[in-house]
């Protein structure tokens, strides 16, 4: 037995192993945390002011539930967050990083010191679990260790049971928030489990998110309609873009308990268009971007067949691939060279 070529097939195996788990981990924490597109500046926005045709008598607060920062699932900074909506026309909005709290403290202070008379932010979160997505939204007094004791429920990768969206539902009411079930009709596409409307319905949600960024969910239109369920708009901004839609309130006086009560009261109404807002900004190529595209895409392969029914098989068909090409460029090291030495034998 030849032990120095069985070594070196050994070695050549651990290697295709190291560089195939090494692409798959590193694609797939590429996807989680993908680099921005693009770099941006906060002057980005100094020359873009758009404000949308509404009744002006009927409202007076273009409001924002759901966005994200760089602190988690976004691509601005807070203060470019901020920079973004105003440009955009709203002078209100909720922060909505994914299960986490983390940079609620900082945009409501930027916001405060620096543009408090052009826009409010409330304290919210997105809870981002694998059976639904939830905005969290609680009253703008709530202490900082009242509403991160929110976080005790996991999110992302966990499943949470029917009693645990009950619980996060059931303690958010008592510091006097609400919740507002987001994408619902096409986070059927993703979610493992989904709740139906009437589960949502009976467990005491406050909104149906009908409008996400351009999408408009008819369906969950009517449901709300018929349920009296209050409804409501967001662009879930995760990095800048056109808007399609604002949502409006009304409110005697421009503080952040004054918008808070009336989203408490569902006093809400809404602006759309099928046609976006003008977005003239050009922003900066981020060359890191450009650099890990094509792992962000292997990244992004994997996360659909996670999603898909069909992962297993899927999976057991990559790796047929993956180390069937193997299989044969290892044969073809054998075969080839003794091949042409068969030939050459004939030849003589």
């Amino acid at each position: 037995m030849n032990w120095k070529y069985w070594k070196k097939l050994a070695i050549r195996f651990v290697i295709l192993n190291i560089i195939f788990w090494g692409i798959i981990a590193i694609s797939i924490s590429l996807t989680i945390r993908t680099p921005s597109k693009f770099r941006y500046t906060d002057s980005d926005w100094d020359d873009l002011s758009y404000t949308p045709n509404y009744n002006k008598s009927e409202w007076n607060i273009l409001f924002d539930e759901h966005s994200h920062t760089n602190v988690e699932g976004g691509s601005l900074t807070p203060r470019q967050n901020l920079l973004w909506h105003i440009s955009m026309g709203f002078n209100a909005m909720v922060l909505t990083d994914h299960n986490t709290f983390e940079a609620v403290e900082e945009i409501r202070q930027i916001a405060r010191t620096e543009f408090n008379d052009s826009i409010k932010v409330l304290i919210g979160l997105e809870w981002t679990t694998e059976r639904c997505h939830l905005n969290v939204i609680v009253p703008p007094n709530t202490t900082e260790e009242d509403y991160t004791s929110l976080l005790k429920h996991k999110a992302y990768t966990f499943s949470p049971t029917d009693e645990e969206i009950q619980e996060l539902v059931s303690e958010t009411h008592a510091l006097g928030g609400i919740i507002v079930v987001n994408h619902y009709s096409w986070s059927v596409g993703y979610s493992r489990d989904l709740p139906t409307a009437d589960q949502f319905r009976d467990w005491g949600v406050d909104y149906f998110e009908i409008i996400n960024g351009g999408y408009f969910d008819n369906q969950t239109y009517n449901y709300c309609l018929d349920n009296a369920i209050g409804m409501i708009a967001g662009t879930d901004m995760h990095y800048p873009e056109p808007v399609y839609a604002w949502t409006t309130l009304n409110v005697s006086e421009f503080t952040e308990q004054a918008i808070f009560d009336e989203l408490k009261a569902k006093r809400t109404g809404f602006i759309f268009d099928g046609i976006p807002s003008p977005y003239t900004v050009e922003h900066a190529i981020n060359p890191v971007y450009i650099l890990v595209y094509p792992l962000i895409k292997i990244g992004e392969m994997f996360e659909g067949m996670y999603s898909s029914e069909s992962f297993g098989p899927m999976l057991a068909v990559l790796f047929m691939y993956v180390y069937g090409v193997y299989i044969l460029l290892e044969a073809g090291k054998f075969l080839i060279p003794y091949s042409i030495k068969k030939i050459k034998n004939r030849k003589t």
